[in-house]
């Protein structure tokens, strides 16, 4: 038999890629093998239904698979509001389902759920971490086969999920519970009589120690008002006990709002979420945006929680939390409420967490807050700017009793443009959204500004960008009396917000009779309190004093 060498020596390079692949696979995009089954299409996705031992699957794939095929695997009620997984498809993710409806989480649906996790990883090369999405009841089947597979999940999304089955569907405690899945639990968990029930050590708020200690990221999202799956029973627990334990939590609160609706408006935040934490290969933390002394230290923070202030055009806005330990509803706390910078145009609320993270280690409930930017969405003007300041005061004072503050002690501070927003919560009488509460004042009891936008005029900044109206909401153009108790920060080498016009703010103000100190920074420039650490500790010195002295 005569042997072509050539031919032979052509498979040398395939046959070396395949041992690389077989020895290093996780160093390369491997797409995953196809989805046997009923093939349909899901919001213009290819859909297959397929069966595990006796099991029904559900695996939507994306268009084109992200590096390393990462996936979200749905506990319950796979479908109801979708938004998330269409998003997550378009950036790649595959969205797992198995059925195994009123198993309520059991040992026997952790097992099923093994069934899947081999298969999809396995024999269809998913990743080998996965995102978990646990709605409601599916947050038992989430949270249970995540602590007994905590190396093989990325993350965890509970919306408004059941943590304790004591809660629901038991009714042991504030919520209207469900008889008929009690009696599912008894019989899925094998409980011989309701005692057993009720001392299982198992529950998700029992068992998270090792979903911290393997550093999985959780995200909740509840109705403050849910008297199904109460909050605090669940989700409450949850956090308080996850944060000893050393993990690490986000909040998100609808105040006002039941078990439903379910999700976001806007999806962003989990989106985000899970983006962020379950993708291959890319880093988890948020990237620094800032190099100055307090932009670093802004990325090492997080709020206790964030809470919807208002919904605008379909999209939330949020107050950033940060409570002191112990803060409890009914508390007669001061609230120190932070507005960042960025000309109105860009800017977030991480800029202010130093600030808010200091002053609540004060004892203060601490916001920093989030506001529509210039045209996002399209159409925003410093107008609009100006009412989301003025709605998040009404806010707080009006939710003070939940959110454990005195309403009569709300301080407001802002940067740059921030402050601008700041001042215009006590300046700009008739510039508010229509349907806030405006029988509810949103004028602060003290204001801390630094180096704020006080002038809109062509002397100061913004002229442009306010537009022909600007005198509106030029604060040193609306100067009165009665104003709430004041302190500027400024430098005098200021060229953005020209110092010149918070000078003529203070002097005004004082003309007035108002009480309006200005703090003077010789020589400093836009922004000077966040390039020097030092300066910045001793700013921080000054405003305690100042609260100190209007209290």
């Amino acid at each position: 038999m005569k042997i072509s060498v050539r031919k032979h020596l052509s498979l040398v390079p395939a046959m070396f890629l395949l041992l690389l692949l077989s020895v290093c696979g996780k160093s390369f995009a491997v797409e995953p093998a196809g989805f046997p089954g009923k093939k349909t299409l899901w919001n213009g996705f290819d859909r297959f239904d397929f069966p595990v031992e006796e099991f029904s699957v559900m695996v939507i794939a994306p268009q084109k698979a992200a590096t390393g095929n990462p996936w979200v695997w749905h506990g319950e009620f796979f479908g109801h509001k979708p938004a998330p997984d269409i998003a997550l498809l378009k950036k790649g993710f595959h969205i797992a389902y198995m059925k195994v409806p009123n198993m309520l989480g059991s040992p026997q649906a952790v097992e099923n759920w093994n069934l899947c996790y081999r298969e999809l990883t396995q024999k269809h090369g998913l990743a080998k971490k996965v995102a978990l999405v646990g709605l409601s009841r599916g947050g038992l089947y989430c949270y249970n086969w995540a602590t007994a597979n905590p190396d093989q999940v990325a993350c965890i999304f509970g919306d408004a999920p059941v943590c304790d089955f004591k809660s629901w569907p038991g009714g042991k405690g504030k919520g209207k519970g469900s008889p008929a899945d009690w009696k599912r639990v008894m019989d899925q968990y094998g409980f011989q009589n309701e005692e057993q029930a009720i001392a299982y050590d198992k529950n998700p708020i029992d068992n998270l120690a090792v979903l911290a200690k393997h550093d999985v990221p959780l995200l909740h999202v509840y109705g403050e008002a849910d008297d199904v799956v109460p909050w605090d029973e669940n989700t409450g627990i949850i956090a308080s006990r996850y944060r000893k334990l050393g993990g690490r939590i986000d909040l998100i609160v609808k105040p006002g709002v039941g078990h439903h609706p379910h999700s976001l408006n806007d999806p962003s935040p989990i989106v985000d979420f899970i983006e962020r934490n379950a993708s291959v290969g890319k880093p988890r933390s948020l990237p620094v945006h800032r190099k100055d002394p307090v932009g670093k230290l802004s990325a090492t923070l997080e709020p206790s929680k964030r809470v919807v202030y208002k919904t605008v055009d379909g999209h939330e806005m949020y107050l950033h939390l940060f409570e002191p330990d112990g803060c409890q509803p009914g508390d007669q706390r001061s609230c120190f409420l932070f507005i960042h910078g960025g000309g109105w145009a860009g800017g977030y609320p991480r800029m202010m967490y130093p600030y808010a993270a200091h002053f609540s280690e004060q004892g203060m409930v601490c916001i920093s807050l989030e506001y529509r930017l210039l045209n996002n969405p399209k159409g925003t003007t410093v107008f609009d700017c100006v009412k989301d300041g003025r709605s998040a005061v009404r806010f707080v004072r009006s939710h003070a009793k939940s959110l454990g503050i005195d309403p009569h002690k709300i301080i407001v501070s802002g940067a740059s443009a921030g402050g601008h927003v700041a001042v215009g919560t006590a300046l700009f009488d008739g510039i508010d959204e229509p349907d806030d509460a405006l029988d509810v004042s949103c004028v602060p009891d003290a204001m801390v500004l630094l180096y704020p936008v006080i002038d809109t005029s062509e002397a100061g900044y913004g002229n442009k960008k306010a537009g022909p109206d600007w005198r509106k909401i030029s604060p040193v153009h609306n100067v009165r009396s009665n104003l709430p108790p004041t302190i500027i920060f400024h430098g005098t080498g200021d060229t953005v917000t020209p110092f010149p016009g918070a000078k003529k703010y203070q002097e005004l103000a004082v003309e007035k009779g108002n009480r309006c100190e200005l703090d003077i920074h010789e020589g400093g420039r836009h922004g000077y309190l966040i390039f020097d650490e030092k300066l910045y500790r001793e700013t921080l010195v000054k405003i305690e004093a100042f609260l100190k002295s209007v209290e």
